[in-house]
Formats: structure tokens, sequence, C-alpha cells
């Protein structure tokens, strides 16, 4: 009896101490670790011409189009010189949190984008969590979890340059609270797929720029994706459908007996967009070189120039609506270390509507079915750019200097053809960027 109650004794202390080891492993692995990041960025700008761009000029879109006055002279020629620190950056990395096979990793992000009046106010980019499992189960490959603010899956891979739109409006730039999945197979694959929610970056239509289209449609915006990770070369392709619900209630009342209806009247409008896009990579030792190309329907929400357009209104409880199409390439390298030469073309051009569009007795389309982005025109018909750029690189400090040249193809944006596409008095409008940038790590 006393020998049992001695081992009974023993193999309690021992389970105990065993107990304690692992709960002092557990509470170990739970030690998060915080890296900050960021950097101190001025920049200066010369224009030789007005442009449409965000953010006091600084988030660069497309020279404005022509617009003269009865003396003749074209009102946006005006040469201008701007400098500003907005595009300051401070964020924090957190890794190092395990409870068993889980990992978990976050970020949060922010700079002085936001402008109220003249002062720069903190703007939140990004803040999201990754969950993942190295193995989950049987599986062998890595799976992972991001929810929270993050990149567009799209947005993710920019050109090589400097400007702070990093070579929008030609190539997606998004960020927007989502849920993404992905798993990583054969040790060089990824898929990935998820929902995402508009938010900073917003589709428009009727009312304007709004997250309501989506938000009453009650259909996230959705996302898949394959990629392709290798020694020197990068493989991406994947599509983005967003479904709109332009109008969810009607806006005006009609007194006709037999048709009536009135303010506050529930339809049903929607339209459903697919922009599919493809994105290669190679890089090797100092010289890297990339491109993507993107077939976009809509497109607006991911800062691109495009939207949609109504083409029938006959029944007022679903009027029917068409994509805006086009397409979106550019092509960017850089070679060097310290003194780093980079360089990248970008290419669009308008393809019209899917579905022709009622006209007038002219032969025009009715401008005003058409929703645009706001930072577009309609009457665009294609646009290039090119942004050869110098920058010398000491340590964490960088000097550089970019030219960016930018060309759009005008027509008249009230005189559409029944695709929406610009066919009279097609000119060319150009603007010369001068940009130099400092910039200081942490």
């Amino acid at each position: 009896m006393k020998k049992s109650l001695i081992l009974l004794l023993t193999a309690a202390l021992s389970f105990w101490a065993s107990d304690s080891v692992t709960a002092q492993k557990r509470v170990a692995s739970q030690n998060s670790k915080f890296k900050p990041y960021g950097f101190f960025r001025t920049a200066a700008i010369f224009d030789t011409r007005d442009a449409k761009a965000g953010s006091e000029d600084m988030f660069y879109f497309r020279p404005l189009d022509l617009q003269k006055n009865y003396q003749g002279q074209d009102i946006y020629e005006n040469f201008s010189l701007k400098s500003y620190a907005i595009a300051t950056r401070l964020g924090v990395n957190v890794s190092g949190y395990k409870y068993g096979s889980m990992k978990v990793d976050g970020k949060v992000e922010t700079d002085f984008y936001l402008m109220n009046g003249n002062t720069a106010s903190l703007r939140l980019r990004h803040a999201f969590v990754d969950i993942y499992w190295d193995k989950l189960g049987y599986m062998e490959s890595k799976f992972a979890f991001r929810v929270g603010q993050s990149w567009h899956p799209m947005a993710e891979d920019l050109p090589y340059c400097v400007n702070i739109e990093t070579g929008a409006p030609f190539t997606p730039f998004n960020w927007s609270p989502q849920l993404m999945i992905d798993y990583a197979f054969a040790g060089k694959f990824h898929y990935t797929v998820g929902a995402l929610y508009p938010m900073q970056f917003l589709p428009t239509g009727p009312l304007g720029e709004s997250e309501n289209y989506v938000k009453y449609g009650l259909i996230p915006e959705l996302y898949g994706g394959l990629a392709f990770t290798g020694k020197y070369f990068t493989a991406k392709a994947g599509t983005d459908f967003i479904a709109l619900k332009p109008r969810w209630r009607t806006t005006t009342r009609n007194y006709v007996i037999d048709d009536w209806y009135d303010i506050g009247t529930k339809v049903k409008d929607r339209i459903f967009m697919l922009s599919p896009f493809v994105y290669l990579q190679f890089e090797k030792g100092l010289f890297k070189i990339n491109a993507k190309s993107v077939f976009a329907q809509g497109g607006d929400h991911l800062r691109l120039m495009g939207g949609y357009a109504m083409y029938d209104w006959r029944d007022i409880y679903e009027y029917k609506y068409t994509p805006l199409r086009s397409t979106v390439s550019f092509l960017s390298f850089s070679v060097g270390r310290s003194l780093q030469f980079m360089c990248m073309g970008g290419y669009m051009r308008a393809l019209g509507t899917a579905h022709n569009l009622s006209i007038d007795a002219n032969g025009y389309c009715r401008a005003s079915d058409i929703y645009y982005s706001s930072f577009g025109d309609k009457g665009i018909a294609q646009m290039i750019r090119a942004t050869p750029t110098l920058a010398y690189n000491a340590g964490k400090l960088t000097v550089a200097v970019e030219y960016n040249y930018s060309s759009v193809q005008y027509g008249t944006n009230n005189k559409l053809d029944n695709y929406a596409i610009p066919r009279e008095n097609l000119h060319w409008v150009t603007n010369h960027r001068v940009m130099g940038v400092v910039r200081f790590s942490l």
C-alpha cells in the first residue's frame, strides 16, 4: 500500500512537472515580435500641363483634354511646380505567434496621404492578420488565411518606378477589406481564392462612387488566381468578379395609372463584370523585368479607366447594363543597385461596351447613360506612358529623378458611337512631368 502511494505520488509529480514544461513552452511560443518599418519621403514635381490627379496632383492619372477659350488659348496648358511629403509611411509587422501547428502574423500600415484641407492626416493602408499552417492534417503543403485590409491580389505586383501611383492607371491599384484563402502546393504553386469589399477604392454608378452598389447587392467582389514562383521566374493569372446593383429602389415616381409606381419601389437592376489578368516576372542578379496585362470590364474600382453603361430602360423595375471594356498593360525593368536605372511603359485602349447602346437622331449614344470613373474621361480612346528613372541608393537613403511622358488620345466625349467609343475630333494631348524624390527608410 505504501509503495502504491509512493508510485502514485511520483507519477503525479512527474505529470505536473511535464505539464509545467509544456505550459512554459506554449507561453514562450505565443511571444510575438514587433518590427517597425517605413520611410520618410519628400518629392518635388514639375508639370507642363494641368492633370487629373489625386491628393494635390500627386497621384497622377492623365493630362486634361484641350479646352480653349474665345481667344483660342488652351486654359490647361500651364507650367506648375509642387512639393509634398504626404507619402511618408509608418508600419509594424507582427510575427512569432504560434498555437500548436497554427501560426499568426499581422501588419498595420499607415501614411499621411489623407488631406484635410492643407493638413496631411494619417490614413490606414493595411491592417490584416495571416493565419497559416505549414502542415494541416495529412496535407504537406502550406494553407493560409488572410483577414483584414490588404492589397487586392491583382494589384500586388507593381512596375519599377518611384511615383506614388506606381503605374496606375496602367495596372490595378487597390487595397480592400478581404478574406483570402491561399493554398501552396508542389513547392512552387499557389492557388488563391477569396472575397473583397470595396471601401477606399469604389465602383461608380448613378449616384457617383459608392460602396452601396455592392452593399445592397449582397454579393461580395470575388477573386480566383494561380501563381507559379521559380528561382528566377514568376507567373500569375487570375480573374476579378464584381456584381453591382446600380439601383436598389426607384428614385422617381410615375403617375400613369396603368404603370404607377412611387419613389422607393424595389427594383432588380444587376450587372456582372469579369476582369482577367496575367503577370510575368524575371529576376536574376541586378536585372529585373516584369509585365502585366488586364482585360478589364468596368475596372473603375481598380483605378482603371472604365465603368459601364445602361442600354435598356424600358422596364422601370429592371434596367439593363453593359460593361465598358478596355485593355491595360505595362512593361518595366530595373538594373543596378547603388546606381539604379528603371523604366516603365504603359498602354491602355478603350474597346467600348459589350452590348450596343441606344443612339439619337445624330447617331450618338446618350452620354448620361454612361457611368465612368471619376478620374477618367468618356472621350478617352487610348493612353500611353513612359517613365525612365535614375536612382542613387546609399544604403537606406535613395535619391531619384523620374521623367514621365503621358499622352492621351481624346475624342469628343458627348459624341460617342453606339458602343461608347469616341470617333470624332480624335487628337493627342501630352504632359511632361519631372519628379525628384528623396527617401530615407527606417
